[in-house]
């Protein structure tokens, strides 16, 4: 990651794509569910040209097209990630995603972001909903209502405690995401601790302030370890 990172910084973003790439190459390689592999095929030069039309497309029109660029570079990655030799789709359109960004934005705005977690589940909702795995869309059955209170009551005790309470937060709406996203009738499920995400981060912070950020790497491949780690489907 830091390689990428440096030919990123010093070719002044044009290596970006050739980074994603990689990146994502790596954790994919290293990344199993059921036993089963993810693969991911993309190449820099393929994204770069991609993403340097939709992302032209997006200044051009000063931003409106940026839902429809979205869903572009979406399906890229989508038709580009395989598990065990199936690749994804995502089939969701511009218009659509516009649609939803504009009203859940909105919404969220002329009530002083009290709609906010109604507008969550809902693009949460688009995304899951529109993907899918050997022709079988995954389902999403969170609840804007059910998502509120979890949300409020979590961060409450986060400012409460000062932050401490942060990674507990962190885990249940996880588990509770987990638990409301399926696919082909089986839910996904997250076991992670906050007590064990809490270690992960003072760990991280700590050394990576002792080592002037050179952990920092190790920090995030632990926390992404954590996640995937922890996340399975029933």
């Amino acid at each position: 990651m830091f390689v990428q990172m440096l030919l990123t910084m010093i070719t002044f973003g044009i290596y970006l794509p050739w980074a994603v790439v990689k990146i994502r190459k790596f954790f994919c390689d290293h990344l199993t569910l059921d036993g089963k592999k993810f693969d991911f095929n993309g190449e820099g030069g393929e994204l770069f040209s991609y993403a340097f039309v939709h992302i032209l497309l997006t200044m051009v029109t000063c931003y409106i097209y940026l839902p429809w660029a979205m869903v572009k570079i979406e399906k890229y990655f989508y038709e580009k990630t395989t598990y065990d030799g199936k690749p994804f789709e995502f089939t969701g359109e511009g218009g659509k995603l516009f649609s939803v960004l504009f009203v859940n934005y909105f919404l969220s705005m002329i009530t002083c972001g009290i709609y906010y977690a109604w507008a969550m589940v809902n693009i949460m909702k688009y995304y899951v909903e529109n993907s899918k795995l050997d022709n079988i869309a995954f389902e999403f059955k969170a609840d804007g209502k059910e998502y509120f209170s979890l949300f409020f009551v979590q961060m409450l005790l986060t400012m409460v405690t000062c932050g401490i309470y942060a990674p507990w937060a962190i885990v249940k709406i996880e588990k509770y995401l987990y638990s409301k996203t399926g696919y082909n009738g089986r839910s996904f499920n997250f076991s992670g601790e906050g007590g064990a995400l809490l270690s992960l981060i003072l760990k991280g912070v700590a050394l990576s302030g002792i080592t002037c950020g050179i952990y920092y790497f190790w920090f995030i491949n632990d926390l992404i370890r954590f996640f995937a780690d922890n996340s399975s489907i029933n």
